[in-house]
């Protein structure tokens, strides 16, 4: 569970009142001292800022932030919470932005999609930052149950909106949910960029699932078992097992038949590339047998 630093604090306050001094203080400095003008010393601040205080534990907060400690991205799926590395991430609560627009709805289905907006952010906010909320993280910043979260998560996943939550980014709990949605989408006919900005993952790491997927494809024309798969193409089992059911549940979708022929020139690449270091596995004796 994290822990919520409020903007407001008494503490905050008096920080901000010594950084605007400091700045001017700055500003002063870099005109007498350095010779700059105005603009050139307002930009030299401003500069420093980012430097020096875009750490969270040293940078200012605005108005309806908080600060938030929560599980570093850096660490992986099925370590106790209590062994994980955490970090500290500045998380807009408020905007004014969420508010707009929303005014004439009846009022649970204001506060929905209010909530859903402050989902979005905070949660890409604190990817951003180098760590990532879980299901149970939004509870508490937002104040409702898991229950309620897990409802908004499934209702912007289905209107093509993922949130990059721990669980979301590192396959926790039921089901391999971004790797299926990156596939998908690509078996909708997205490019990998839009697929990134949809799913909050990289390129990099979408353009591997994809050739991860089109390994999988590829093998299951030729018959080969989950096991012979995925030592083939150098994955899981259970990804293997994934990437198999989605491709033969997707064979019916309009633009498979484009992609097919990328996963028959890709998926066929790799294979024959990695037949010239198997000729001597048992795998490769049995497939010539």
């Amino acid at each position: 569970m994290g822990i919520i630093s409020s903007s407001s604090s008494v503490e905050n306050q008096t920080r901000r009142v010594l950084l605007k001094n400091l700045d001017q203080q700055m500003k002063q400095a870099a005109i007498s001292g350095a010779g700059l003008n105005s603009w050139e010393a307002e930009e030299l601040t401003r500069i420093v800022q980012e430097v020096y205080f875009s750490h969270p534990e040293l940078v200012e907060f605005s108005p309806g932030q908080v600060k938030y400690q929560c599980v570093s991205a850096k660490e992986g799926p099925g370590k106790p919470l209590k062994e994980c590395s955490m970090v500290s991430v500045i998380l807009t609560l408020y905007d004014e932005k969420d508010l707009k627009e929303v005014q004439g709805n009846e009022y649970k289905s204001r506060q929905r999609t209010i909530r859903q907006r402050r989902m979005q952010r905070i949660t890409v906010e604190a990817k951003d930052q180098g760590g990532l909320l879980s299901q149970e993280d939004l509870s508490v910043l937002l104040m409702c149950d898991v229950k309620t979260i897990q409802r908004d998560v499934a209702g912007l996943r289905n209107r093509g909106v993922t949130l990059p939550t721990r669980g979301q980014q590192k396959d926790i709990g039921p089901g391999v949910t971004h790797r299926e949605w990156v596939v998908r989408l690509w078996l909708e006919g997205k490019e990998p960029v839009e697929i990134a900005h949809a799913t909050h993952h990289s390129i990099g790491a979408v353009e591997n699932y994809l050739q991860k997927f089109q390994r999988v494809a590829y093998l299951v024309r030729k018959n080969f078992t989950i096991h012979e798969i995925a030592l083939t193409a150098g994955i899981s089992c259970k990804a293997a097992e994934v990437f198999s059911e989605l491709d033969k549940k997707s064979r019916n979708m309009p633009f498979y038949k484009t992609r097919l022929e990328e996963i028959l020139l890709v998926g066929g690449q790799y294979y024959l590339a990695e037949g010239e270091k198997k000729d001597s596995s048992p795998l490769k004796a049995s497939r010539k047998g």
